[in-house]
């Protein structure tokens, strides 16, 4: 899902010369969840600031490159490698336009990180070379319950993977302040290692000023993301949340109904009866839905939302919120993921107080905290899609894409270091 424009715009940012950029993805598409969606709003970004841009991925539609030619970016697929893994095809030297070499490669994490490694050594030795930080496993791993494997070994090896790519990247990316005052601190004492830049994924989009609430009922309360891991992604929560919110109310539980857009495939029925089974209410208006990629879909669950949710325990940005917050739709957000620094960081204290709401761990307490913020949007629509407009205004005013990609390059290309904020 996208909350830029899919045209590309051709408007340019100053930079010393056209440099190359080659930015390594297993897919463009969102099959896979988050890192996808961010990785097509950064390659149009860097689009837009003048740089020849490539994304390397394994295969791609000719949907998926009209896609990415409209955004002004180069999609090449890698040469096929029958029977290795997939990340091996992507260390193969890509068959690029004659006369572009790389100047910067970018790989993501764990997912791509190893390869961008491998063809900024062995195949474009002069390209500089960045490496995107996407998570933090020690917050999320403990709270990947039906993993086999000991949640603190599998933190750790994940670490030092992240630790281990970004010592030998030119420069390390945090996305979201978070990530960023994490990696501060972890990577200080390595030698000879820069300072992480931070990258703040942006709120930019069509503007067409208020939206208002749709009509019709029951109201939408909805909840976006990969659904896999439902810990992290506070969806029980989020069904207590809307229970409780329904009896604040005073109404119908048919008169409020809770849209979670991300199960696995063949996981609807499941979760669906997981989630009012822990919202302890049978009569609540749950309905799942599968994950899907198509962007169509996914503005209409946003277009038919009255509120969504992001009450996440652990979350190094939250993109799906920040898209939703993007469209102008009404949207509470946890103060443990990135997203909820930044918009305390950008809104003034009193708006950031109706958007960011803690999180604590304490399901008691922060389900009745939660029902509070949704209740008084739930009973005031109108106003609440006014003042989510006021927010996706004072967001998209500190955090576009491509100040954010413009300002990604210049700490590159240029010789003074700088934050990406």
């Amino acid at each position: 899902m996208d909350i830029a424009s899919n045209e590309f715009d051709p408007t340019r940012i100053s930079l010393p010369g056209t440099p190359n950029v080659m930015v390594v993805a297993d897919e463009w598409f969102s099959a896979h969840g988050g890192i996808s969606t961010l990785n097509r709003h950064l390659c149009g970004g860097l689009a837009t600031t003048g740089a020849s841009v490539s994304c390397l991925v394994l295969s791609a539609s000719p949907t998926e490159h009209d896609d990415a030619a409209r955004r002004g970016v180069r999609l090449i697929e890698a040469r096929p490698m029958v029977g290795a893994p997939a990340l091996v095809a992507l260390m193969q030297k890509p068959e690029l336009p004659a006369g572009v070499v790389p100047d910067v490669i970018i790989g993501h994490g764990r997912v791509t990180g190893v390869a961008a490694k491998f063809l900024a050594e062995n195949h474009f030795p002069g390209a500089a070379r960045l490496h995107f930080v996407h998570v933090a496993p020690d917050e999320v791993e403990w709270l990947r319950v039906d993993r086999a494997d000991d949640a603190g070994e599998r933190a750790a090896q994940r670490v030092a993977v992240d630790l281990e790519l970004g010592r030998t990247a030119t420069r390390v990316v945090a996305v979201g302040p978070s990530l960023h005052r994490r990696l501060e601190r972890d990577l200080h004492d390595l030698v000879d290692v820069a300072p992480p830049l931070r990258f703040d994924p942006g709120f930019d989009g069509v503007d067409d000023g208020p939206r208002r609430p749709a009509p019709g009922g029951p109201q939408q309360v909805l909840v976006l993301g990969r659904m896999e891991d439902t810990e992290i992604k506070g969806v029980d929560l989020a069904a207590a949340i809307t229970a409780r919110t329904v009896d604040l109310l005073g109404r119908d539980s048919n008169d409020v109904e809770l849209l979670v857009r991300g199960a696995p495939p063949g996981d609807c029925a499941r979760l669906r009866d997981r989630l009012r089974a822990h919202a302890a209410d049978p009569a609540l208006h749950v309905t799942v839905r599968p994950f899907t990629t198509d962007d169509g879909t996914l503005q209409q669950d946003l277009a038919r939302a009255h509120l969504v949710l992001m009450p996440s325990r652990a979350e190094g940005f939250g993109l799906a919120g920040a898209e939703a917050i993007a469209s102008g739709v009404p949207t509470l957000v946890s103060d443990r993921s990135g997203l909820g620094r930044l918009l305390r960081e950008t809104l003034p204290p009193d708006a950031a107080a109706r958007v960011v709401v803690p999180v604590t761990l304490d399901e008691t307490r922060d389900v009745t905290r939660w029902a509070t913020h949704a209740a008084a949007i739930l009973r005031h629509p109108d106003a609440a899609f006014t003042d989510a407009h006021a927010v996706r205004q004072a967001a998209a005013r500190k955090s576009t894409w491509a100040n954010a990609t413009a300002q990604l390059l210049r700490a590159v290309l240029e010789p003074t270091p700088s934050t990406v904020d």
